[in-house]
């Protein structure tokens, strides 16, 4: 992975934008999914084998999504969040993979990483209630059995995998694209995206109002993972609340923050920005760990991890 800060510019548009070196055969297309739109854009290849690789990304992005949305009935999360509790569950070797995956990044971060705080931010608004019975509010990760494609919950919780399941979703729909590597390709899923491909992509970070000037990211080889809490804040019995949790606390947390983080796979960049949000540049030496980058902002910019 290659990624350089390479200047600041005034603020761009809300959603992240991308300029690469593009060849005059690209195609590219969007979809709404991972409650997001995922865009697919595609490089130096004719109309038929282009969009079949995108088909392929597309459908990887379904299938994560039908398997891992917190608001799907249907889906793993929603019978973990509804049995799990009761019994051990089966879940599809996918989902099995990104809870294994929270765990480990839940424990390298001790717990500043968290897929139980869904009961929180149900009580936020931020989520719907889920069927179920209510969940115990002390719970943690640890409670989270995981046993040979099976999970049991030791006590009532509620998960979330909206910290880490988009990250996922992009690195498995480039996988299942499938190009060789001189294809340049990209993937993005409303701001958490991947770059594959012979050449560097220039990324306007996707920033808070208030700042007066924006980095411009050149990622080759790399996904890059933003989070805030500012755009989505709302009020709850008196106070403003957001949609990330400090997990120690329950708290709410990136308030006032905003943060990308550019790591080689986007399930790690995704995941890396809430700790990032949570303890800024004392996430330094967790990003060092994963080979990742973190550009924060709370105030003025700050560069912390193994590119910094």
């Amino acid at each position: 992975m290659v990624v350089v800060l390479v200047s600041q510019l005034p603020p761009q548009a809300p959603m992240t934008q991308i300029k690469s070196v593009q060849s005059d055969v690209h195609f590219r297309r969007a979809r709404p999914l991972l409650g997001t739109i995922v865009d697919i854009r595609v490089d130096d290849l004719d109309a038929a084998t282009a969009n079949a690789a995108i088909n392929r990304g597309f459908a990887a992005v379904a299938e994560v999504h039908r398997l891992m949305s917190f608001h799907e009935a249907a889906s793993d999360v929603s019978r973990l969040n509804r049995e799990a509790a009761q019994r051990s569950v089966a879940v599809d070797a996918l989902t099995f993979e990104v809870l294994r995956c929270a765990q480990e990044m839940s424990e390298a971060s001790d717990g500043l990483f968290d897929i139980t705080v869904a009961h929180t931010l149900s009580a936020w608004g931020f989520l719907p209630l889920p069927d179920g019975a209510s969940p115990d509010p002390h719970t943690t990760w640890r409670d989270i059995v995981l046993r040979d494609g099976h999970v049991r919950f030791l006590r009532p919780l509620w998960i979330d995998l909206g910290g880490i399941a988009k990250g996922f979703a992009v690195d498995r729909a480039v996988a299942a694209m499938n190009l060789d590597s001189t294809i340049q390709q990209c993937v993005n899923a409303g701001g958490d995206l991947r770059v594959a491909g012979p050449r560097t992509e220039r990324i306007h970070l996707q920033v808070p109002a208030n700042a007066s000037m924006a980095p411009v990211i050149e990622l080759e080889n790399g996904s890059l993972a933003s989070s805030s809490g500012q755009e989505h804040s709302r009020m709850y019995e008196g106070r403003l609340v957001g949609p990330h949790v400090h997990t120690p606390d329950g708290t709410p947390t990136g308030l006032d923050t905003f943060v990308s983080v550019a790591a080689p796979d986007c399930i790690v960049a995704d995941a890396l920005t809430k700790v990032a949000l949570a303890c800024g540049k004392k996430s330094e030496p967790l990003l060092r760990q994963y080979g990742a980058t973190a550009y924060i902002y709370d105030g003025d910019w700050t560069v912390v991890g193994a590119s910094a």
